[in-house]
């Protein structure tokens, strides 16, 4: 399941059955942005969660829960390089 794959890392192999799945609900779109948002793929989560939008897909607190994590990781990783540049 995509839910086992992205907990466990295997975020390629997540993402391999998410593409795969005939139908993709809210929760398999939340699972793959989480498991992208927990491993630090935090740019494939914010693209992910675009696609989401583009497919009308309902969004809610565990969306916004897992991109808001990828956008502060984002933000930290934009301010550690100004600050170590």
């Amino acid at each position: 399941s995509i839910d086992l794959y992205a907990k466990c890392g295997s975020i390629q192999l997540a993402r391999q059955v998410f593409d795969r799945m005939p139908e993709r609900n809210a929760v398999s779109w939340n699972v793959m942005v989480a498991g992208y948002a927990r491993h630090g793929h935090d740019e494939e989560a914010l693209k992910l969660f675009g696609e989401m939008q583009v497919a009308s897909v309902k969004l809610d607190r565990f969306t916004f829960i897992s991109v808001l994590r990828s956008c502060t990781n984002l933000l930290a990783l934009k301010h550690g390089k100004q600050i170590h540049a």
